[in-house]
C-alpha cells in the first residue's frame, strides 16, 4: 500500500489538504504531521511508514531533500511563490514536483498520482 507522508504545519491547510488526498487515493495510507518536527524525526517517519510521497510545504521539502530523503521517495513542495528561481532551487535540490498552494485537486492528481500507481483491483 503507498503511503502519502503530509508535512504542513497549520493545521487550517493540511486538513483540507488530507481529505482531498484521501478523496483521491483512497488506495494510500496518509500520515501527517507538522513540518516543523525536525528533520530526523520526519526522516524516521518517512522510513518507518515506508512513504512513497512526501507532500511538504516549501521549506520543509527543502530541508529534506539538503538532509537526504531516503531514495524511492518522492518529494513534492506546496508553495505560494512559483518564480524560476524558487522553481529552479527545488528541482535542484531533487523536489520531483511543485504545486501551488493551496493545491487543488486536478493538479495534486496530476502530480502525485504518477508516482502512486493505479487502485488495486476492487473485488465485486
Amino acid at each position: 500500500m503507498p503511503v502519502i507522508l503530509v508535512l504542513v504545519d497549520d493545521p487550517a491547510a493540511r486538513d483540507p489538504l488530507v481529505e482531498t488526498l484521501r478523496r483521491l487515493f483512497p488506495w494510500a495510507r496518509l500520515v501527517a504531521v507538522r513540518a516543523d518536527v525536525a528533520v530526523d524525526v520526519a526522516l524516521s517517519l518517512i522510513g518507518s511508514e515506508r512513504a512513497t510521497v512526501v507532500v511538504a510545504s516549501l521549506s520543509a521539502a527543502e530541508r529534506l531533500c539538503r538532509d537526504g530523503a531516503p531514495p524511492g521517495v518522492t518529494v513534492v513542495a506546496l508553495t505560494r511563490d512559483m518564480s524560476p528561481d524558487t522553481l529552479l532551487r527545488a528541482e535542484a535540490l531533487g523536489i520531483a514536483g511543485a504545486l501551488r498552494a493551496p493545491a487543488s485537486a486536478e493538479p495534486l492528481a496530476a502530480v502525485i498520482g504518477p508516482f502512486l500507481g493505479a487502485p488495486p483491483p476492487r473485488d465485486h
